[in-house]
């Protein structure tokens, strides 16, 4: 409920504004695009953009409906990290990794936008948990929904294999570490087989799909500019270091929630913790306080690995090695790529989920002692705490997590007026009034498509390049508008030199969010760069 409570809140906030989002979410608009916006496959496979536009059927074509399709995705995403860390390690570190997820700002942050990196993670999770399950058990229905998950997961992000990397290292690991017999790892490895095998079958018709695009090779050959390399390796790792220290202050409450839950569940009398549970409580708060959540999760899930590999607590063997090949894979590869923040995503859910392990290695050693109760050091600790908590709060929590997103659509209303004042009332076709081009700005062209335009009828369309400016022989005499963003630079640049062809109307200011700014600038830099502008032009005609 709370998970629901904080990805929920503030909806009048939600809006279309990062470029993925308008890419996916643009389908059910794009009817003269046969429902699908230019090379879409680049970006994602159809899985979420399909439900973003049931979304949007199911509400009428209400533009504000696939903004709450995260929001209960992101809140599933909370219960199957609790499901999946109770398989590793029990009830009391399950709760600690639901209450660090439950105030994860970054979690929350990209529940409350319309991109992929909520809905894969959420599959990858559940096909983890399945997965290990089929190895352990050898459970049919286990099997069948590992592979349907990595399957779900291929289809929403061309990264979605990755539960099978995982399955495929977590148990080579446990049978070079563990030694287990070999009638005990050579059935889990047959399973492991079905599983990759029939994950593979059900993404076929997505592959399959791509061939009228290029096939596969095309969506490589775009993915391979984001790649940095080990020579971006470092410089990558500290981006992401300083993104999740900036925007995850919210996560102090997870992390004290998490260490007091655990106590809890572990049915224990609160006087039994002395001492190791109040050095780790207050140096969680220093550390989150000081801004470094990361630095929370890694001391925390490095510990979990170490008390892991020295068999110092009780967890299921299989599911520590699946999740330290979770861990050790992705701390490898992610920084290999273009420090999108999203893209730390499933590697922050490894560290999550060994946090709560290292929780477990640290907290659980003294679960029987017996300590006479001490009422007043319990409430004068518990008052520092308090202290601290009305300290951080006071601090800014959540300022970026819950930013107003909704300048594009403010924007989209403002260029249809000044078009219908710039156009007039007078009927330039039996149907169309104007026609829009939008180049570099998907989420505005969102906004523009989903005008229900009911006395202005217009024509949206996206465009990669300045082609609209030839004029077009024999072609209607409609109004024709350009829209340049912020991720159309040099279009912007060439339009200065083509005054004979197109004439500026209007420049409108644009403050572009976090969530959009971090994806080019580090958090230093989000100010000095915050202002940009959104122009509308008018095309000359001959």
């Amino acid at each position: 409920m709370i998970a629901f409570a904080l990805r929920a809140s503030a909806p009048d906030h939600l809006s279309i504004e990062h470029f993925d989002e308008g890419v996916y979410a643009s389908n059910y608009f794009s009817s003269h695009l046969d429902f699908r916006y230019p090379d879409r496959h680049l970006y994602a496979p159809p899985l979420f953009p399909a439900i973003l536009e049931w979304a949007l059927i199911f509400s009428g074509g209400n533009p504000q409906a696939v903004m709450f399709v995260n929001v209960i995705l992101g809140t599933a995403l909370v219960a199957a990290i609790w499901w999946l860390t109770k398989l590793i390690a029990g009830d009391a570190a399950a709760i600690a990794a639901a209450s660090l997820a439950t105030f994860s700002d970054f979690l929350i942050q990209y529940s409350r936008a319309a991109l992929t990196d909520t809905p894969v993670c959420l599959f990858m999770v559940l096909a983890v948990g399945c997965g290990l399950l089929a190895l352990r058990d050898r459970h049919t229905l286990a099997i069948l929904g590992a592979a349907l998950f990595t399957a779900a997961a291929w289809w929403t992000k061309y990264n979605g294999w990755l539960p099978l990397a995982i399955l495929g290292a977590g148990l080579a690991g446990s049978v070079v570490f563990d030694r287990p017999k070999t009638s005990e790892w050579m059935p889990r490895a047959g399973t492991f087989l079905v599983i990759a095998l029939g994950a593979f079958l059900f993404w076929l018709p997505c592959l399959w799909s791509l061939q009228e695009y290029g096939g596969y090779s095309a969506v490589a050959q775009n993915h391979a500019g984001y790649i940095v390399g080990f020579g971006g390796w470092w410089d990558s790792w500290t981006r992401h270091f300083s993104v999740q220290s900036f925007n995850s202050k919210l996560l102090i409450v997870g992390g004290v929630c998490a260490i007091l839950l655990f106590q809890r569940t572990r049915n224990a009398n609160p006087m039994q913790w002395s001492n190791r549970f109040w050095v780790v409580l207050f140096s969680s708060v220093i550390i989150l306080g000081l801004g470094q959540p990361i630095l929370f999760a890694l001391l925390l899930a490095g510990y979990g690995l170490f008390a892991g590999l020295r068999k110092q607590m009780e967890v299921d063997r299989l599911g520590f090695w699946l999740i330290a090949a979770w861990i050790g894979g992705l701390l490898l590869t992610t920084p290999l790529y273009r420090p999108y923040p999203r893209l730390f995503m499933p590697l922050w859910i490894g560290l999550i989920i060994a946090s709560a392990l290292g929780l477990q290695a640290l907290l659980s050693h003294n679960e029987n002692a017996a300590v006479v109760a001490n009422k007043k050091r319990l409430g004068l600790r518990s008052g520092i705490l308090g202290l601290c908590l009305i300290f951080l709060f006071r601090s800014g929590i959540g300022e970026s997590t819950f930013e107003d997103r909704t300048q594009l659509a403010s924007i989209s209303k403002s260029i249809v007026a000044e078009i219908q004042h710039f156009v007039g009332t007078t009927k330039q076709t039996d149907d169309i009034d104007a026609i829009i081009y939008v180049i570099g700005e998907p989420g505005l062209y969102y906004h523009l498509a989903s005008d229900d335009g009911d006395r202005f009828n217009f024509i949206t369309q996206p465009g990669s390049n300045l082609v609209m400016l030839t004029p077009i022989p024999n072609a209607p005499k409609i109004p024709t508008f350009l829209v340049l963003g912020p991720h159309a630079p040099d279009e912007q640049q060439e339009l200065k030199a083509e005054t004979d062809r197109a004439t500026l109307i209007e420049e409108f200011p644009y403050q572009a969010s976090d969530l959009v700014l971090l994806d080019d600038f580090p958090p230093s830099e989000l100010e000095k760069n915050r202002e940009q502008k959104i122009q509308l032009w008018k095309l000359i005609e001959d």
